[in-house]
């Protein structure tokens, strides 16, 4: 059973993670070992449900035979969700993908053909019927060597072709037995009521059983809007990428996206505009976006930002006085109940009496009043004569010690 498939003709949500086939725009790589441990991490979130909500891109053959070995070793050490070998239409490479993932607890493949005028001439020299005919047999070839792995069809381009003949053709395909049928924004430059319509004239000319499967780039910064107008389609399903890392500007973050289909699921008709209930079989774990967001970081170089979303620095930080007052005022959620992020204050320019009292506090200081006035007028004048807004802990300690009193622990 194809419990991917399942998943979305019963309208739960389904992850097709790609950070692992990032390295286009990004120019990173991920070694076999790396991609497992991020694999077996993320499907711990719909804990023992990976297998239903997450595809995990494991490589694409073509780039060397480098590669190849990663796949395998994938294979061979990933338990709890599927992984996905992407090629190109041409059947020594689909061939070689099964080779390579045949060993995968649920493995699948992923074949690529082009859906718009220009990209079937620039990929295949063909029309986008002559594509289609043609992908109809590498379709029937590629299941008739498949051996029971699912195969899933990816339209490059899709967007700017004709939603009428890629509903017809993704008719076809599924009748021929493919899993899913994946429409790629290959040039990022769809908006929200261009891709609603196109869905609306698509889903009017093919029937349920046509499982979509969106790949949305983000270089507009739409991904996150384009993926959600399409679950108000009914459309459960989203390619994306930890920390937005993929292609060009990326997909829409996996760590933003799972948390805002998860937190407080009972309230998205009103806030997103679909009933997002049921999507999962069981509550994700968000105290795993964090962890998750900080491994990807150390093994991609790409630093934690303090204004990303969900898992960025920035979050549940505390620099100036007034969020000491009320926090919820200044936060969307409790970051620590939810996503199990401990309260750290930063002691900057900003800082006022209540910042220095808790950070004494932390580090085992108290003071008089004046001594907390002096303590505050050296931090400013420090920052504005060295433009560094953070106080190093080693050099709070030296004001601490200077103008407070230590405590015995």
């Amino acid at each position: 059973m194809d419990r991917i498939k399942e998943s979305l003709k019963n309208r739960r949500f389904v992850f097709w993670e790609e950070i692992a086939r990032d390295g286009a725009q990004a120019k990173t790589i991920l070694s076999g070992k790396q991609r497992a441990e991020i694999a077996n991490l993320h499907s711990q979130i719909f804990n023992q449900n990976g297998s239903d909500h997450l595809v995990f891109a494991a490589g694409f053959v073509s780039i060397a035979p480098q590669e190849v070995d990663v796949i395998k070793e994938m294979a061979d050490g990933v338990e709890n969700c599927y992984l996905a070998v992407n090629c190109r239409s041409v059947k020594d490479e689909i061939k070689a993908s099964f080779e390579a993932i045949k060993k995968a607890k649920y493995p699948r493949v992923a074949f690529v053909l082009p859906a718009s005028e220009r990209l079937s001439e620039v990929m295949l020299h063909k029309s986008v019927e002559e594509v289609f005919e043609y992908g109809l047999d590498i379709g029937k070839y590629a299941l008739d060597n498949s051996n029971g792995i699912p195969v899933d069809l990816q339209l490059a381009a899709a967007y700017d072709g004709n939603p009428a003949q890629i509903a017809e053709f993704g008719e076809k395909m599924t009748e021929l037995g493919i899993a899913t049928i994946g429409l790629g924004d290959t040039r990022g430059r769809i908006y929200p009521y261009e891709i609603k319509n196109f869905y609306e004239t698509l889903l009017n000319n093919c029937s349920k059983d046509v499982l979509i499967a969106p790949h949305l780039h983000n270089d507009l910064g739409f991904a996150l809007e384009n993926t959600l107008v399409g679950l108000r389609q009914g459309i459960t399903f989203a390619c994306s990428s930890w920390l937005g890392l993929a292609e060009r500007n990326g997909l829409v973050p996996t760590e933003l996206l799972t948390f805002l289909l998860s937190y407080q699921n009972g309230n998205t008709i009103e806030r997103l505009g679909f009933d997002g209930s049921s999507l999962f079989l069981t509550e994700p774990n968000l105290k795993l976006l964090r962890p998750i967001a900080k491994k990807i970081s150390e093994f991609t170089g790409r630093p934690l930002l303090v204004t990303d979303p969900i898992v960025g620095t920035g979050v549940n930080t505390i620099s100036t006085g007034t969020p000491f007052v009320d926090t919820h005022s200044f936060q969307p959620f409790d970051p620590k109940e939810i996503l199990g992020v401990e309260k750290e204050v930063f002691v900057t320019q900003l800082a006022n009496r209540r910042v220095i009292i808790e950070c004494g506090n932390k580090l085992g200081f108290s003071f008089e009043e004046e001594n907390i006035k002096q303590i505050l007028k050296i931090i400013k004048e420090i920052a504005y004569k060295t433009n560094r807004s953070i106080v190093p802990e080693n050099e709070l300690i030296e004001l601490f010690e200077k103008f407070g009193q230590k405590h015995n622990k």
